[in-house]
């Protein structure tokens, strides 16, 4: 037991000192320590996602089961959609402050009924579908309209021939009839600013006394009003805030209370919307209806300028709950705006959001308020912005963060078992010989003549066909299975010469095995180019899932850095606006593929060189 023992500890120490002798030669090669570096980010990147990303890859949400107007299990948007870089306030060359925009649309004429009818479409887009010049910002001012008829003149046009609606600061309404393909190059001054989100209630659930220290409240009747915190009236028996009335005879008028929550809005830029939530119940008499206003003010020189956003009628019983945003109908007639944000957030300056509670008269209530919650949407977001998908914008830098376990797993699988099949091919192949290494080889080059991508694509086509999905398993199986040729090949060559040597013929002419030479004397030899393999068919592996992801072909439940670009590609983004808008949607995911397959091909021409006797010899 002790001479095994030893002689374990002799091997260990034998394969440390071999190891350590070639990290010696590895370090020399700057390209392959620059390979493990970069190998080692990104696989820092894929254990630790979950720590260095703060949201989920595919619809990433915000406080699931906190909002209960969404549902158990499901929350708030994190973002709104296309936000840009947060870091796009440092750059000094992005626009802001008051700047001048020039936007482009024709019209198309169409007849329908008898009826011609005049609709417009931006400039790069194929359908004309809208009856008004839609523009991107708010209009602050109009400077010029000006119309390019098809016969090559132009002019501008009169203030009477469009119209501007104060409710509809981002819509020009043109009022003439014009020639088939006019061409309308509107110039206007608008506020542009990077916006960033604003979460105006810090402790929406209520989770602590201090949470309800954050608001204000005051009333008509201080005498008749209380307002305080309750640990266990909550939604979920939790805290939330109790207001109690309790008349005590006749008022002549109906008391209310307001309980507000200041704010800072410091941007030129109105934000892309807003997210009311809100959980209320109401304890009383069956007709002891309160109703709740909800409404933002704005502090100015004078007076507050309210803007009211909902007038809601609550009877007495179990909690209800709500979402309301700046797109709702009711919101944009009360705020006599659409979007309600241009209005509401025309300017920076000091906000105010405020709930309003109007009791019935001498009627004893108790109201209690949870989830009371206001999250302002913003153009930017996170390090990289957000996508467009819906319901759910996806954080650009997750999906990134996330994308990298997919690509390390199938790149690394796929060549790992690849490698191994084709050395155990490529083994029996070039040891046995005959029928064996006849049909080996014939099947190997059956493989190697067919169109790879094209054969994937099928295949993937035929699984989704029948599976309804493709997995990421699948990728990574069929990847192998049409992987292993070229280096079963490789291994056969070198077997065919190594079976000739005078140490193989020594063996069998001491009684050896196939298997045992095989594994003894011809394994050793050729186990080399297996690291090399095995370090440049990681490449191939990643690209190629890379490229099934970009045509859709992908596993839809799993982020990766393909299926981003099947996302910017699908979405029509470029089209639209072009490639320099949304840079940070495609080109980090690009950068990514290049950098994690380029490392990989580095370690592997560091290895060649110092595996291979020829190498090492001209070296």
């Amino acid at each position: 037991m002790g001479e095994k023992m030893a002689t374990r500890k002799e091997k260990m120490g034998f394969a440390f000192k071999r190891f350590r002798g070639f990290w010696k030669q590895f370090k020399r090669s700057k390209r392959g320590v620059t390979g493990v570096g970069i190998v080692v980010f990104f696989t820092c990147l894929a254990i630790f996602a979950p720590l260095i990303s703060p949201y989920e890859a595919i619809d990433p949400q915000v406080g699931r089961e906190k909002y209960p107007y969404f549902g158990p299990v499901t929350g708030r948007k994190i973002a709104g959609s296309l936000c840009k870089p947060t870091w796009y306030k440092y750059v000094p060359w992005v626009p802001r402050g008051q700047v001048k925009l020039e936007e482009r649309f024709y019209n198309l004429i169409i007849k329908e009924y008898g009826l011609e009818f005049q609709l417009f479409g931006r400039e790069g887009e194929e359908n004309a579908t809208d009856i008004v010049l839609r523009l991107t910002k708010r209009v602050a001012t109009v400077e010029s309209i000006t119309a390019m008829f098809p016969n090559g003149t132009s002019r501008d046009l009169l203030p009477d021939e469009w119209k501007l609606d104060p409710m509809r600061p981002r819509e020009i309404s043109i009022v003439k009839r014009y020639p088939d393909g006019t061409r309308f190059t509107v110039t206007y001054l608008t506020g542009t600013d990077v916006v960033e989100n604003i979460e105006i209630v810090p402790d929406h659930t209520f989770t602590s006394s201090e949470s309800f220290d954050y608001w204000t409240w005051q009333t008509t009747h201080p005498e008749l009003v209380s307002v305080n915190y309750n640990s266990e009236k909550g939604y979920h028996n939790d805290g939330c805030i109790e207001i109690s009335y309790n008349p005590t005879g006749t008022l002549g008028e109906k008391a209310n209370v307001t309980l507000s929550r200041r704010f800072e809005y410091p941007y030129m830029e109105p934000p892309r919307s807003f997210f009311i939530h809100y959980s209320i119940c109401v304890e009383g008499s069956p007709d002891s209806e309160v109703i709740m206003n909800i409404m933002f003010y704005k502090e100015t020189e004078t007076e507050p300028e309210l803007f009211p956003l909902i007038a809601i009628p609550k009877q007495p019983g179990p909690y209800s709950h709500d979402g309301i945003t700046s797109i709702r109908p009711e919101v944009i007639q009360n705020v006599k705006c659409s979007p309600a944000t241009d209005r509401i957030f025309a300017t920076a300056g000091n906000y105010t959001f405020s709930v309003q509670i109007i009791f019935p008269e001498e009627k004893n209530v108790k109201v209690y308020l949870d989830n009371l919650d206001c999250v302002i949407y913003g153009n930017a977001f996170g390090i990289l912005g957000t996508d467009n998908a819906e319901p759910f914008p996806r954080d650009l830098f997750s999906s990134i963060v996330y994308g990298t376990r997919v690509s390390l797993i199938v790149g690394v699988l796929s060549a790992l078992f690849s490698t191994l099949i084709g050395l155990f091919l490529g083994l029996v192949s070039g040891y046995v010989g005959g029928i064996v290494d006849e049909g080996i080889m014939r099947f190997a080059d059956l493989l190697l003549v067919l169109p790879t991508l094209p054969l994937f694509i099928v295949l993937i086509v035929a699984l989704q066909q029948v599976a309804g999905f493709v997995s990421i398993w699948n990728i990574i199986i069929i990847i192998t299975f049409f992987g292993w040729m070229s280096f079963a090949r490789s291994v056969r060559s070198m077997v065919l010469s190594l079976r000739e040597r005078a140490f193989v013929e020594a063996a069998k002419a001491a009684g050896a095995g196939k298997l045992h030479i095989i594994n003894r004397h011809i394994l050793p030899n050729v186990f080399a180019l297996v690291y090399v393999t095995l370090a440049t068919s990681v490449p191939g592996a990643i690209i190629l899932e890379a490229s099934l992801s970009w045509l859709g072909l992908g596993d839809p439940r799993v982020p990766s850095w393909g299926k981003i670009l099947y996302d910017f590609n699908a979405s029509g983004t470029a089209v639209a606006m072009g490639l320099t808008e949304y840079w940070f949607w495609i080109f980090p995911a690009c950068i990514c593929i290049a950098l994690l397959a380029t490392a990989f091909i580095l370690m592997g021409y560091a290895l060649d060189e110092i595996l291979n006797p020829r190498l090492r010899e001209r070296r």
